[in-house]
């Protein structure tokens, strides 16, 4: 951890030393020495050309020629601040790439899975952002001179095109309606397993074997093996459901996508409403538009979800050749979470907005600025992350007791259903309840730590500048607790085997955190965006060409790269707790038979005799105590373990079980069943 922390304490120095911040207090000795350098530089000049000027009167020609040639050459090595701050800043840029990469690479799997995770987040909302401002600007251009009332209702309109079109997206790419739209001419067949190179390090990974060249695959009957390429090189292949795993991938990335440009539409509408007389006048009616437009927000699901019932319900029939349950369900899981998100990042920004004025007494704006700004004392801003930690317990307490377990069956593996999967509304509004909060947290952090940054006059944090400094701190400080979080994890499943409840809430308050960090960066490709519109002839166009350059040229590049590796990752995670809880059952279900088997009378328990490992057998982790480790030919001392296909084996001083599969013997009268 050591390398990645001091990487990004240097960026944020780098960054912190820029010059153009002398003004705001930072880096004012550095400005100070780059101004007095500046000065001294002038001065020694102005003394040699005063000196040259008078040696050299009268002098004419070429060598009048040669000394203003030599002028100008030592001015295009002038250093303007300018020059200063560009390079602070790529030095900085540099080295918060390079933590990256450390993160991303770190030895341990579940510090890489958040680092991805946290990666993806961040690009996902800064796409969305750039997205839905370039639409909504040239919407503005038409709706400026209309009420509040009537920009109120626009604003609600765009969201729920928003999610319209991510109905149809999500119905296409799970081949429910509108299959050509994605597919084309090709039927997805979420059944068909295909070889794919499972090489990372070749450009051709995760690219579909040809029939011809599955010939030259090692053992075709296993799901993993190898294929011989046209240089005699031995690749690593696995067989997979390639359709399915497409389908995945474009499902999570537009449907990320589509949820976080409706709930900044309802962020937007429901902002416009809080600024209408009426919910201005005390803290309760400041969050009452935030249940205004849950309500709203579930009419419209409530609208749609009747909509899809039809063609769902055909498609798992007609298409029960290829994968039909596995379509509906993909289906159905897919746009429920993607709603959910909706209703939690519209719901969370408007209760923080109240939650604002409630404290402070300052409604702040649409935008969650306060205009003028306001210097808060302390025990404001003392109290306001204190709700910031009861928003968190209340979302882990929530999830904990509404959420239930972990799902024991991936819904894409799912074969067969007879009815559409229903989500109860008390439920789903649990789980909207959990998130909101959740964010509340990640937005109090943010928000929080603008009113400390004002209150401390550390920098400017409505510049461009501070915006980004800001970002960067929060990211250290979210680092460190990530870390903190998976240690306290890898604790938890070391010493008390799957600690469901425990890693459940470790996960929301990560996610959490994710969802801070990239808050806080969207708020700087914003300042950002702004900054390169401003000098533009067109800003509004301009902001439009920037979010269509994002559509087509980020999001390929980061559904392709990260989000297939934050798929991976999750899929990994799961393999892992599912064979931990199978683990964990056949433990208890060891122990209980050893229980049974302590509690017998002496007379009952018969004679000892020895055996030969035949294999090696390796303890289990969570089996510690219970199963012993030993070796192919290693001699044991053993007497039958109930009526099971287990032993009860003495070797080297130490007791246990080990399967009486794996011992030969003579003679030992024991009982398998």
């Amino acid at each position: 951890m050591a390398r990645p922390v001091w990487l990004l304490l240097l960026a944020v120095a780098t960054l912190a030393k820029t010059p153009g911040q002398a003004s705001d207090g930072f880096g004012a000795v550095e400005d100070g020495r780059f101004r007095q350098m500046q000065d001294d530089e002038e001065a020694a000049a102005e003394g040699a050309a005063e000196g040259e000027g008078a040696e050299g009167e009268g002098a004419k020609g070429e060598e009048g020629e040669g000394e203003e040639g030599g002028e100008e050459e030592e001015e295009e090595h002038h250093l303007t601040q300018a020059d200063s701050e560009v390079a602070y800043m790529l030095l900085g840029a540099v080295i918060l790439v390079v933590s990256l990469f450390y993160l991303v690479n770190w030895n341990d799997d579940d510090i890489r899975y958040y680092a991805m995770n946290i990666i993806s987040m961040t690009m996902s909302i800064f796409s969305a952002v750039l997205m839905y401002q370039g639409i909504n600007d040239q919407i503005g251009r038409f709706s400026a001179n209309l009420t509040l009332y009537h920009r109120i209702l626009i604003q609600f309109a765009q969201c729920c095109f928003y999610v319209l079109v991510m109905q149809v997206l999500i119905g296409s790419i799970s081949g429910i309606f509108f299959v050509e739209l994605m597919w084309g001419s090709k039927e997805p067949d979420f059944d068909r397993e295909d070889w794919l190179i499972a090489d990372g390090l070749r450009a051709d990974y995760c690219n579909a074997l040809t029939d011809e060249e599955v010939k030259h695959i090692r053992n075709p009957a296993a799901m993993k093996s190898v294929w011989i390429d046209t240089y005699g090189v031995e690749v690593p292949v696995s067989k997979t459901k390639d359709d399915l795993q497409l389908a995945k991938r474009r499902m999570r990335c537009w449907a990320m996508l589509l949820a976080h440009m409706s709930g900044f539409a309802a962020i937007n509408s429901g902002a416009q409403l809080q600024e209408l007389e009426v919910f201005r006048t005390n803290a309760f009616m400041a969050i009452t538009p935030a249940f205004v437009n849950q309500a709203l927000l579930q009419l419209l699901f409530l609208s749609f979800a009747k909509l899809r019932t039809k063609p769902m319900t055909d498609a798992m029939t007609k298409h029960k050749d290829s994968g039909g349950a596995r379509k509906v369900v993909l289906c159905h899981e897919t746009v429920i979470e993607a709603e959910n998100d909706v209703s939690s990042l519209s719901m969370s920004y408007l209760l923080v907005q109240g939650l604002r004025f409630a404290v402070s007494g300052v409604m702040p704006n649409a935008e969650g600025m306060e205009e003028p700004p306001v210097i808060h004392s302390w025990s404001v801003i003392g109290i306001f992350f204190a709700c910031s930690i009861v928003a968190a317990i209340a979302s882990i307490v929530i999830a904990l007791k509404c959420g239930g377990g972990e799902e024991e069956e991936d819904p894409a593996e799912v074969k067969e259903i007879e009815q559409i999967p229903e989500v109860s509304f008390g439920v789903r509004m649990a789980q909207v309840l959990s998130n909101s909060l959740a964010m509340v947290f990640a937005w109090i952090l943010f928000f929080g730590s603008r009113w400390i940054s004002l209150k401390l006059d550390i920098f400017d944090n409505e510049s461009m500048i501070g915006q980004v400094i800001l970002a960067l701190i929060l990211s250290f400080f979210c680092g460190i607790a990530v870390f903190m979080l998976d240690r306290v994890d890898d604790y938890q499943k070391e010493n008390h085997g799957s600690a469901e409840e425990a890693a459940k809430a470790i996960r929301i308050i990560i996610q959490a955190i994710a969802i801070l960090i990239g808050f806080s960066w969207e708020h700087s490709f914003e300042e950002g965006v702004a900054a390169v519109a401003s000098t533009a002839n067109h800003k509004r166009l301009c902001k439009f060409f920037l979010g269509c350059f994002v559509c087509f040229f980020l999001v390929p590049a980061w559904r392709r790269h990260i989000l297939m590796k934050v798929l991976a990752y999750e899929d990994m995670k799961k393999k892992r707790a599912m064979a931990t809880k199978a683990n964990v059952r056949r433990s208890l279900i060891l122990r209980k038979q050893l229980t049974k088997y302590t509690e017998l009378p002496t007379e009952e328990v018969q004679e000892k005799t020895s055996a030969t490992v035949t294999d090696d057998v390796e303890m289990a982790p969570l089996m510690e105590g219970h199963i012993l480790s030993v070796k192919k030919g290693d001699k044991v001392t053993i007497k039958p373990f109930g009526k099971t296909d287990w032993v009860w084996a003495e070797v080297g001083g130490k007791e246990g079980l080990l399967p009486s599969a794996r011992l030969s013997t003579s003679g030992s009268g024991l009982k398998q069943e």
